[in-house]
């Protein structure tokens, strides 16, 4: 099984990542003879709290996307308040940090606008990516695999 192990930053279990438009949208570009964007390489941070992966709204711009959806979240600051929350169709890849490696790209999924920039991130990798992994977290020697 292809995996990867990485150093846990100050800021939790952070990995490089690509962000792609989904399926979809690639046909329709190319059924229009319109170029595809280029992926954006974002860092994100693996988060097990949350049920549904999030991209900064200036990625999803700068993809070109438009909202395909929409999402109820719950969060701590909330207080049990759904937030509705734009969604959109791309697909992510995790990259494993060195070239010639193999990574993790996903099916098209919807992922929410988030936007992450005071932490100086631009995405969560959250349980609907995850549920396709193996996470294996180790606090004690400050390092995290994923396998897929």
């Amino acid at each position: 099984m292809p995996h990867f192990t990485l150093q846990v930053s100050p800021q939790g279990p952070v990995v490089n990542a690509g962000i792609m438009v989904g399926d979809a949208r690639q046909q329709a570009l190319q059924d229009a003879g319109q170029d595809i964007p280029a992926p954006q390489l974002i860092r994100a941070l693996v988060d097990t709290g949350a049920g549904i992966s999030g991209v900064d709204p200036a990625v999803l711009k700068a993809l070109g996307l438009t909202q395909t959806g929409e999402a109820e979240i719950h969060t701590p600051s909330t207080k049990g308040v759904a937030v509705v929350t734009p969604t959109y169709d791309v697909k992510i890849a995790i990259l494993a940090g060195r070239p010639g490696d193999l990574h993790f790209i996903s099916e098209t999924i919807q992922v929410t606008a988030t936007d992450l920039t005071v932490q100086g991130l631009q995405a969560l990798i959250g349980r609907d990516i995850l549920k396709r992994c193996i996470l294996h977290y180790n606090g004690a020697d400050e390092h995290f695999t994923i396998s897929y």
